[in-house]
């Protein structure tokens, strides 16, 4: 099972400014050295609600979960926590007034939520983030469906290489996954050096001109939606 919450940012300076006291001086520290106001609110919402999260998960106190970074700067628990909980896997992504975050037990997960824009679709992009069929796929499509496409394709990827935790080691290019807007998310093909194991990635729809894909190193999972304060809804 894997648990995606949903998190709209309504109100961001007034959420960062009210969970902030959740994150410790070297992620206050981090978030200072963000340019962009919004990039900052959006990493201290998402970073104190993974914290909440997770201590509603682990039966904790939020400011006693312990998260840290791995060497490709991958968020985990810390070897503060016990073994046990340490199984826990997560994952988070923001994007314009999303923060998407994903949770499971015993297997690896990654996330990732980018806003829909066609200008942003440029060559040298398609160029960077498609294989050469990836990009004949795209042109097959009518022109409308280019930009859904073409964010379907690179939240596919970044989710796969959050979930593996191996940052930019593994070329985008060298991953195909399915990108027609009509069909469910595929992985098509990957390096089996740099991604054993049964990975699946999983399409999130969410409101609004938003592309999100989520992945998960499991044969199958039942794939659970939450929003903050809200009731989960299943998906099958």
């Amino acid at each position: 099972m894997v648990h995606v919450w949903r998190i709209a940012l309504d109100a961001p300076a007034a959420q960062a400014q009210e969970l902030s006291h959740l994150l410790t001086p070297a992620e206050q520290a981090r978030a200072s050295r963000f340019r962009v106001e919004e990039d900052r609110w959006r990493f201290q919402i998402g970073r104190a609600a993974t914290r909440r999260i997770l201590g509603g998960y682990l039966g904790l106190a939020p400011e006693n979960v312990g998260i840290d970074l791995d060497r490709f700067g991958k968020p985990q628990l810390d070897a503060s926590m016990g073994p046990d909980d340490r199984r826990v896997h997560f994952n988070v992504s923001h994007s314009g007034c999303w923060i998407l975050a994903a949770f499971a037990r015993s297997f690896p997960v990654g996330i990732d939520v980018e806003q829909v824009s066609a200008e942003r679709v440029t060559d040298d992009l398609i160029g960077h983030i498609m294989s050469d069929s990836e990009r004949r796929l795209l042109q097959a499509l009518p022109q409308q469906q280019h930009a859904s496409a073409f964010f379907n394709c690179w939240t596919s990827k970044e989710a796969l290489l959050k979930g593996l935790g191996v940052g930019l080691t593994v070329a985008l290019k060298a991953i195909e996954v399915s990108l027609d807007p009509r069909q469910p998310a595929r992985l098509i093909a990957a390096p089996p050096e740099q991604c054993p194991g049964e990975w699946q990635i999983h399409r999130i729809e969410i409101s609004g001109p938003y592309a999100a894909t989520l992945a998960f190193r499991a044969k199958s999972a039942q794939i659970v939606h939450i929003e903050a304060d809200r009731h989960p809804a299943h998906d099958g």
